[in-house]
């Protein structure tokens, strides 16, 4: 079939009509639209359901939420899925209609048109999350487009990359007092502990002072050369100066025993890195096994040897050493700065971040360095539009949502193995799979290969209601 996609030159308009091109599986328009819709909802419950008691137990919800608010709220996100997915077949034939022919970008204008009027009916706080995951995926679609297109060549660990950049300005702001707020402040407290938050420069100051009065006599030598505080602005420079091999390993070998005066955890900072690296390792370690466990769980039943080979698989050990390693090294070179340089500073975070960000060759992700990427842009402008300095455009969350879902559905109908494996999946049982029933060999004529994921799928078709001859 891509041989055959090849020899044809690609067209812009088909003489088809929306049945044999589209809803393949009925030929009428409203039953094809109400199979969509209705199918919808039911689904898209079933996939909500387990989401949204996640999070309400995860946020301790009150018994109030459970009783009152946690059906219409469900039933509200399943509505707008499923309105999502049927309007998108009701636009599709509304085009058909009125142009009596099919387009190159009848997917991409019913996409935006129909993606438009669902978001409308979900809930304003989930519309900017939408927006930002469906931008993410939308992104991903359009980079694997251009390379299959030979528009641009992948570099190797270029996720890595994008991730470490990431992280140094998510640590920077957490490092900032009032920089992150939320679900994001409360996962860097949890990823990197209460130490290394952001806190009032006051309460800062009289913390390293309390830290300071409780050093021994016998650091007070090491103190005079390396962490005497630094009150004039020629002895903030100073460091580089006296920045030499011996200095630096004095200063590790100081850092084994105790901490910095500046360093506001308990023990010495050696004890305080391995603890963190040994923490969240241990804890990337079970939730990979744990995953692991749950996937494979009807094999185990059937030979229950198979779960000491889930639990002590090796796989496992790439998302312990990401965690591990991430908080590892943040807090290494955060302590390490503060000893070389006798101060401390919201800007160690940058190197701490991006250093830290590089564990990432242990579990590689596009879709987490992306997704994390935008929310840091989204982060960054509401703090513009909160200071003044860039405009707030009004409801652009519903329109970066249709824009981006719309290029996502139009590449599902002209080139679905362009798109993340994980949301054809996701729309194939959004529709119980009549997505895929879409009449792809016909759209092979555009030149994109629309039936390569499906070459030998041939829908039947009544001739009765078809424009073009099918063989």
């Amino acid at each position: 079939m891509a041989a055959h996609s090849k020899s044809l030159k690609p067209i812009w308009v088909l003489k088809a009509n929306c049945y044999e091109i589209g809803h393949t599986w009925n030929p009428s328009c409203i039953r094809a639209i109400l199979d969509i819709l209705l199918g919808g909802i039911v689904e898209s419950v079933k996939i909500y359901a387990p989401v949204y008691v996640v999070t309400g137990l995860a946020r301790r919800r009150s018994k109030r939420y459970w009783l009152y608010k946690f059906v219409p709220e469900l039933l509200q996100s399943a509505v707008f899925l499923g309105t999502n997915a049927g309007a998108f077949i009701g636009c599709f034939c509304l085009s058909n209609q009125l142009f009596a022919s099919f387009s190159y970008f009848t997917g991409l204008a019913s996409g935006a048109l129909a993606s438009q009027l669902a978001i409308l009916l979900e809930r304003k706080p989930r519309r900017g999350m939408l927006a930002v995951y469906m931008f993410n995926v939308a992104l991903e679609t359009l980079c694997n487009m251009a390379i299959s297109r030979g528009l641009i060549t992948p570099r190797k660990h270029i996720e890595v990359l994008l991730f470490s950049l990431t992280a140094a300005g998510y640590a920077y702001l957490f490092r900032c007092f009032g920089g992150l707020s939320g679900i994001f402040l409360k996962g860097f407290r949890f990823l990197l502990g209460p130490e290394e938050a952001g806190r009032p420069s006051d309460a800062r100051s009289l913390e390293s002072e309390a830290n300071r009065s409780l050093e021994t006599e016998a650091n007070k030598s090491l103190e005079t050369e390396a962490n005497r505080p630094a009150t004039q602005s020629g002895k903030h420079s100073a460091w580089k100066q006296n920045l030499t091999v011996s200095r630096i390993m004095r200063l590790l070998k100081a850092a084994l025993v105790q901490r910095h005066a500046l360093c506001v955890h308990k023990h010495s900072c050696a004890r305080y890195c391995l603890q963190g690296f040994a923490r969240m390792f241990g804890m990337g370690y079970a939730a990979q096994a744990a995953l692991r466990v749950v996937s494979s769980l009807q094999a185990i039943i059937r030979s229950p040897g198979r779960l000491l080979s889930c639990l002590f698989n090796k796989g496992n050990l790439k998302l312990g050493a990401f965690l591990g390693g991430f908080v590892g090294i943040f807090k290494f070179v955060s302590c390490f700065l503060r000893w070389i340089r006798d101060q401390d500073s919201e800007l160690h975070a940058i190197p701490a971040g991006f250093l830290a960000g590089l564990c990432m060759f242990f579990y590689p992700s596009w879709t987490i360095s992306l997704y994390l990427t935008l929310k840091l842009g989204e982060l960054l402008y509401m703090k513009g539009i909160d200071t003044g300095h860039v405009p707030c455009i009004t409801h652009a969350d519903s329109l970066l949502f249709a824009v981006s879902t719309a290029v996502v559905l139009h590449a599902c109908v002209m080139e679905p193995h362009n798109v993340k494996p994980s949301y054809w999946t996701f729309i194939q049982r959004l529709t119980r799979q009549r997505f895929g029933m879409m009449n792809r060999r016909t759209l092979d004529a555009y030149g994109t290969h629309a039936s390569k994921l499906m070459p030998d799928f041939k829908p039947q078709l009544d001739p009765q209601y078809c424009l073009m001859k099918h063989d």
